[in-house]
């Protein structure tokens, strides 16, 4: 059977990111190259003694097009609540990609919003600075100390047609904490920790979206209906692309108690309270994956010659949100799998079955689904990722 052209493709995004992977291939890896996140050296001007025992990782990333549905959902008449949940995705697509080498607590954050002052006025932005406050307020009581470290908002109508916000996270680490997924190795578990469902620190339930295949997800899902926002739509995709789903924001998404404007805006889970108490129990991990830009195959970008083994995924259930959207946008397996999480947030790679146990009763007490997905074999054919065990679901690390 032929493979289906990439449906991400098609909206002027790529899932894999070849281009920035190309365009930053000469840049410096950082002290780790082979860790999940850049991590760098602390100033030069601090104590020998600090240099060699400290690192630091600075991070960037933002909420991307799922702010555009915020946008329409008020202008829809839905309220504003959905604009005071964004900071939390922005925050947690900076924070739990620096779990993935080890921090999870006392994070600077410093926030930029650029917006279209025609389109987000001041009370917008009250929202959206007050669900800064209230998330990091609910990080403090779980004992995760998140610290606002200032930012910048931005009147810039001439490129933002409504709304970008976007965080950039600071934070020092002990270099004898560092998780670097170059440890990664063959034969070893991989646990992964759910994406859906209501964990005990969210006020609902969770659709397990997270903030990636954001504009797949919404043009699969909302109808023509909402062509009317030119100002939500990319100008140079073919308009028949866009907003090409069946579903109005206030429909019920089968399956669960949530909207298909909650289910899209359900704020990105953080798993920091669950790696933290990870953290405490002092096992051994070789490896943590945030399964973010590249869904389940985000893994085959860490460790040398390794199989990633994941024929155990369906221990852990496919949202409802992924499957209408494979239905409604006929997508297949293949593009699903590589876009989106497909309801595993996170994976954590260790030695025995015990840590792995370890690891799931974590998240259990947090309400957290988790389980064995998968195991890592030796590659004799670089990295690659095999999906239940189907071999049309083979990728291959280009």
């Amino acid at each position: 059977m032929e493979k289906q052209i990439d449906p991400y493709a098609t909206l002027g995004v790529s899932s894999k990111k070849e281009g920035v992977h190309k365009a930053t291939a000469n840049l410096s890896k950082g002290l780790y190259p082979g860790a999940f996140c850049q991590i760098v050296p602390v100033a030069s001007s601090l104590p020998e003694e600090v240099r060699e025992k400290y690192a630091q990782v600075i991070h960037s990333d933002g909420v991307g097009t799922k702010s555009n549905v915020a946008y329409i959902a008020e202008k829809e008449g839905l309220g504003k609540q959905f604009l005071r949940s964004l900071p939390q995705d922005a925050v947690v697509m900076n924070t739990d990609d620096m779990a993935c080498v080890g921090i999870t607590n006392d994070i600077y954050i410093s926030n930029h919003i650029a917006r279209n002052a025609n389109r987000v006025n001041d009370e917008d932005l009250v929202e959206i600075i007050q669900g800064y406050v209230e998330f990091f307020k609910k990080m403090e009581n779980l004992g995760i100390n998140l610290y606002n470290a200032g930012g910048e908002t931005a009147d810039v109508g001439s490129y933002t047609t409504t709304m970008g916000i976007d965080v950039t996270a600071c934070a020092t680490l002990p270099k004898s904490e560092i998780i670097d997924c170059a440890n990664i190795k063959p034969n070893q578990y991989i646990v992964g920790l759910a994406s859906y469902g209501q964990s005990t620190y969210e006020d609902k339930e969770n659709s397990g979206i997270r903030s990636n295949g954001l504009t797949l997800a919404i043009n699969s899902l909302l109808s023509p209906y909402y062509r009317k926002y030119k100002e939500a739509m990319d100008g140079t995709v073919d308009e028949n692309n866009v907003f090409a789903g069946k579903y109005r924001l206030e429909d019920k998404l089968e399956g669960t108690s949530l909207t298909i404007a909650e289910a899209i805006l359900s704020p990105t889970r953080t798993f920091l309270p669950v790696l933290q108490k990870i953290k405490e129990k002092g096992i051994k991990i070789s490896g943590i994956i945030h399964c973010s830009g590249g869904g389940l195959t985000k893994s085959i970008n860490f460790g040398k010659n390794i199989a990633y083994i994941k024929d155990k995924v369906n221990e852990l259930k496919i949202p409802a949100i992924f499957k209408t959207i494979q239905e409604t946008r006929e997508i297949d397996d293949y593009h699903m799998y590589q876009t989106f999480n497909m309801g595993i947030g996170m994976e954590i790679i260790v030695d025995s079955i015990e840590d792995a146990n370890i690891i799931i009763e974590c998240a259990k007490s947090f309400n957290i689904d988790s389980a064995v997905i998968g195991h890592t074999e030796e590659s004799e054919d670089g990295n690659v990722v095999k999906i239940n065990n189907d071999e049309k679901l083979v990728y291959m690390k280009e």
